[in-house]
C-alpha cells in the first residue's frame, strides 16, 4: 500500500510524489488577491461620506482613530468624528483602529511618550465603544523595530505596507487605483490603501466621484478581490501563514491534520484549503471533519473547502456513485428558479436534483422579491416560505437579483433586505426543522445593488448557520462579460437567466454543494 505523509507551509507550495495534495489558499475563497480601505485621522467626512459609500458596495473599512481632537467640528486641520458616530460606524460593521492619542511622529518623541500616546488612544476606545483596537496604524507611517514590537503587541498587526489612495497629494485616480488592483491580481498579494479625507484634511479628492467609482469597480471584481477590514486581513494571513497541513494519503481517502499554536479566540475565521489531484469530471467528493460534513466547491480542477485549523483531522474521499435518493427537496425563489422564458428542467437546479435521484419541487416565481411585495409579480418571499411542503428534506433558496436590482444605491433599503433575510431564515428554521436549508446568491452583476445584497445574505446566513453556495464568487459564471452572456444566457442583453448550455457548465458544481449539507 503506498503512503504518502506530507507535511506543508501555507505557502501554496506542495511537494509530492502523488497527484492528491492539499496546500491552504492565499485568501478566503481561494481569491488570488485582497485589498483593504483604511482612513487616518478621525475625520468627520468618513461618517458622512466614506462610510455610507463604502456600506453602498457591500464594503466595511478600517478607520484610524486619534482621540484627543475627537468631537471637533472646529478642528484647524478638519472636522473630526463624535464618539456617537464611531459607535454607529462599529455597530455597521467598521473597524477603528488606534493611531495614537493626538498624532505625534513615534521616532521623534521618547518612549515613555510614545506608550502614554498609544495607551490612552486605547483606553478612550474602550471606554467609548467597548472594544480595544486590534491594529495599528502609525501616524506619518514613522515606525522602528522597537516602536512596532510594542505597538502591536497583542494585535494583528499595522499597516506598513500602503498606496496612497487620495489626489491632492498622492495623485491618484479611478484608473491608478484598479491598475493596483490589477497588480495585487498578478501577484497574489494584499495591500492596505491610504486615505485621509474627501474634502477636508490631507490627500483630499478634487474629483471625489473618481474614488467611488473606483469602489463601485472594485465591488463589481469579486471572484479575484476580497476586500476585508484591516484586521480581518492581518488575521487571516497570519492563520494562513502559520497553519501547517500534514496529509496521508491511503485507501483513496486523503487525510489532512491541521496544526495552528495561535488563540483561537483571536484568530477565530474558517481557512480555505485547496485539494488536487482528485477532482475528475463527473466526480464529487465528500469531506468530513470532527464527524460533521464540510462543504466542497468544484473548481473543475481542483476544489475547496473551508475549514476549522484548530480542529480535527479532514478526511476527503471520492463519491462513487453519488446519491440522495429518496430525498426531497424544494428549491424557491425568483427567476432564477422559475428559469424565465425556458423550461426549469433546463436549469442546474433540476439536473443536479435528477442527477442525485432527489424529488423535486420548484417554487419559482418571475420577479419574486425577498422583502418587497409586486403588483405584478405578487407578494415577497418573505410571506410565501410557509407554502414549502412539510415533508420537505431540503430547501434551497436561490433569490436577490431582484431585490438588488430595486435598491440600487439605495442604503436605506439595507435593513429592510437584511431584516426579510433574517425573518425567513428563522421561520424555516422554526417551521422545517428537519430540513437542511441553504442559500444561493445572485450571480456578480455589474449593478449598484448587489454588492450590498450578497453581503447581506452571507452575513445572516451565517448568522442563522445556514450554508451558502456563493455564485458570485464560485460559479464561474459571468454575467459582465458581453461573449459570455452571448453564448450562456437566454439573450446577450440578459444578466440573469442561464440558457441551457450555461446551466449545464454548473451542474456539477451543484451536485457538490447539496452533497456537502
Amino acid at each position: 500500500m503506498q503512503k504518502l505523509i506530507l507535511t506543508l507551509t501555507a505557502s501554496l507550495m506542495a511537494i509530492s510524489t502523488m497527484s492528491q495534495t492539499a496546500s491552504v489558499a492565499r485568501f478566503p475563497s481561494d481569491r488570488p488577491a485582497a485589498f483593504s480601505f483604511t482612513f487616518d485621522d478621525a475625520l468627520m467626512d468618513h461618517y458622512t461620506l466614506v462610510a455610507p459609500h463604502l456600506e453602498r458596495y457591500g464594503f466595511r473599512g478600517t478607520f484610524a482613530l486619534n482621540a484627543q481632537p475627537m468631537g471637533d467640528i472646529d478642528d484647524h486641520y478638519a472636522p473630526r468624528l463624535t464618539w456617537d458616530q464611531v459607535r454607529e460606524m462599529v455597530a455597521a460593521g467598521h473597524e477603528m483602529s488606534n493611531h495614537s492619542w493626538s498624532h505625534p511622529n513615534f521616532t521623534q518623541i521618547s518612549r515613555s511618550e510614545m506608550e502614554r500616546e498609544v495607551m490612552m488612544n486605547d483606553s478612550a476606545i474602550v471606554a467609548n465603544t467597548g472594544l480595544r483596537p486590534t491594529t495599528f496604524i502609525y501616524p506619518y507611517n514613522a515606525h522602528t523595530p522597537e516602536i512596532r514590537a510594542y505597538c502591536e503587541a497583542g494585535r494583528y498587526g499595522a499597516r506598513i505596507k500602503d498606496f496612497g489612495l487620495g489626489q491632492a497629494n498622492s495623485h491618484c485616480t479611478k484608473e491608478r487605483a484598479m491598475g493596483m488592483v490589477e497588480k495585487l491580481i498578478e501577484e497574489k498579494e494584499w495591500i492596505a490603501a491610504m486615505s485621509h479625507g474627501i474634502y477636508s484634511g490631507w490627500d483630499t479628492w478634487e474629483q471625489p466621484w473618481e474614488f467611488w467609482d473606483f469602489m463601485r469597480d472594485l465591488a463589481y471584481r469579486q471572484p479575484e478581490v476580497w476586500v476585508p477590514t484591516m484586521a480581518e486581513a492581518l488575521g487571516y494571513i497570519t492563520m494562513r501563514d502559520q497553519l501547517k497541513l500534514t496529509t496521508t494519503w491511503r485507501k483513496k481517502t486523503l487525510t489532512i491534520t491541521p496544526e495552528l499554536a495561535l488563540d483561537p479566540e483571536m484568530y477565530h475565521w474558517p481557512v480555505t484549503i485547496r485539494i488536487e489531484g482528485m477532482s475528475k469530471a463527473g466526480k464529487m467528493l465528500a469531506a468530513v471533519q470532527d464527524g460533521q460534513p464540510l462543504i466542497v466547491t468544484n473548481r473543475g480542477s481542483y476544489a475547496t473547502i473551508d475549514i476549522n485549523p484548530y480542529g480535527g483531522n479532514i478526511e476527503v474521499t471520492e463519491v462513487k456513485k453519488p446519491s440522495l435518493a429518496g430525498k426531497r427537496i424544494t428549491v424557491i425563489g425568483d427567476s432564477y428558479v422559475e428559469n424565465h422564458l425556458r423550461p426549469y428542467a433546463e436549469a442546474w437546479h433540476y439536473k443536479a436534483a435528477q442527477r442525485l435521484g432527489m424529488t423535486y419541487n420548484n417554487m419559482g416565481r418571475n420577479g419574486r422579491h425577498i422583502a418587497y411585495d409586486s403588483e405584478r409579480f405578487g407578494p415577497a418571499m418573505e410571506k410565501l416560505y410557509t407554502e414549502i411542503p412539510a415533508e420537505t428534506d431540503y430547501i434551497l433558496i436561490i433569490a436577490g437579483h431582484n431585490d438588488a436590482t430595486r435598491m440600487k444605491g439605495d442604503i436605506s433599503q439595507h435593513s429592510v433586505v437584511e431584516a426579510s433575510v433574517d425573518h425567513i431564515l428563522k421561520g424555516m428554521r422554526e417551521r422545517y426543522p428537519q430540513a437542511k436549508i441553504a442559500w444561493v446568491t445572485p450571480w456578480n452583476v455589474a449593478d449598484d445593488g448587489f454588492p450590498a445584497t450578497m453581503r447581506i445574505i452571507r452575513e445572516v446566513c451565517e448568522k442563522h448557520g445556514v450554508p451558502v453556495l456563493d455564485a458570485a464568487v464560485t460559479s464561474g459564471i459571468d454575467p459582465n462579460d458581453a461573449d459570455f452572456r452571448a453564448r450562456y444566457f437566454q439573450s446577450g442583453d440578459d444578466t440573469a437567466h442561464l440558457n441551457a448550455e450555461g446551466h449545464d457548465l454548473i451542474v456539477e458544481w451543484g451536485m457538490q454543494f447539496l452533497l456537502g449539507l
